[in-house]
């Protein structure tokens, strides 16, 4: 979780805020060093500030490390809408939901109005813990071509899910204003924003050698889904040198004691969807060790998990489309009581 501001980090960026008021757009701020001594914070604090202060719209850094004012940026799209294309908000988990408040928080700041389109079929499922239907290419293109005329005129900017394809985002034209899909890596006609699946994975396998974990299963949540599967994929290749058993989640759904038998002979389970590990966490042993990679916040102690400030993702989605702000990478922390 997010670390809560100091009372001094608090008065170090109101002091900053005021400072970028008076900037013009062409004069950069202090130095990192120049700004601490002023404050009497520590450069990775003043840092760590700025670093907010972009994901929020306020300051913008250019190549060579230096932070601007971002008010001219700020105020040529001020009051535009943003869009989100995605599946229907009942279908929202609760990592689309920290997303989505992260976005609104940048549009509220700069008076945009948040505009959802949704796509009954674009994401079918009936419970959490069911297998997923994703749409299929043809009826994505459908889907599209229905929610394109319902985009605001004059629209800052598209995000969209992370479920639709990429020859779908290309082979449309799609309003003025940029593009950004949510959890993808992101290509040439539409750039992506998403949690570091490299940096949990490599975690995981840090925690691993520390805890000397030998007997390791791999809970295969369901495929389809362009996030899951990429976590999933990076799992095996940082993973490969443990003795990894692989266990596909659907085969089971109706076979709890066998799945619940299975699991027994491993130390450490690991889930890269939280909803799943959560159904699998009760029928664990005492003795196993459950690790959800996911990061939303579902599962809680005495599980080790993940967690992501999505929330954070969002804002940098919204002030990438609004201000022009890069996307940083999203990186996790690890919770476990047993560290």
């Amino acid at each position: 979780m997010p670390r809560k501001p100091t009372l001094l980090a608090r008065e170090a960026k109101a002091i900053l805020l005021k400072r970028v008021e008076t900037l013009t757009k062409d004069i950069p701020l202090p130095t990192l060093g120049e700004l601490a001594g002023e404050l009497n914070v520590h450069p990775s604090t003043v840092f760590r500030i700025l670093r907010d202060m972009v994901t929020e719209g306020l300051v913008w850094q250019s190549p060579t490390g230096k932070f601007y004012a971002a008010s001219a940026q700020r105020n040529a799209l001020r009051g535009a809408p943003i869009c989100f294309v995605g599946r229907e908000v009942w279908q929202w988990s609760r990592l689309y939901h920290e997303v989505l408040e992260g976005i609104s928080e940048v549009c509220a700041a700069n008076e945009s109005p948040l505009v959802a389109l949704s796509s009954r079929l674009l994401v079918r499922q009936i419970t959490p813990t069911d297998p997923p239907v994703f749409a299929k290419k043809k009826a994505q293109c459908e889907e599209i071509a229905r929610l394109l005329p319902m985009i605001p005129k004059g629209c800052a900017g598209i995000i969209l899910d992370h479920v639709w394809a990429e020859s779908v985002i290309k082979a449309q034209r799609w309003p003025g204003g940029s593009r950004l899909q949510l959890f993808s890596p992101g290509s040439p006609s539409c750039p992506g924003i998403g949690p570091s699946h490299e940096a949990a994975s490599s975690m995981v396998a840090d925690y691993l050698r520390k805890k000397l974990f030998r007997r390791v299963a791999l809970v295969v949540p369901f495929e389809g889904d362009p996030s899951i599967d990429a976590a999933t994929a990076n799992l095996r290749r940082v993973l490969s040198e443990f003795n990894i058993t692989e266990i596909s989640y659907p085969d089971f759904v109706t076979s709890p004691a066998k799945l619940k038998s299975l699991l027994a002979k491993h130390e450490v389970v690991i889930c890269p969807e939280d909803n799943v590990a959560l159904a699998i966490a009760d029928l664990l042993p005492p003795a196993s060790q459950l690790i959800g990679i996911q990061g939303t916040g579902v599962l809680h102690a005495p599980h080790a998990r993940l967690r992501y400030d999505f929330r954070r993702l969002g804002r940098a989605a919204a002030s990438n489309i609004l201000h022009g702000t890069k996307a940083p990478v999203i990186s996790p922390t690890l919770i476990s009581q047993q560290i």
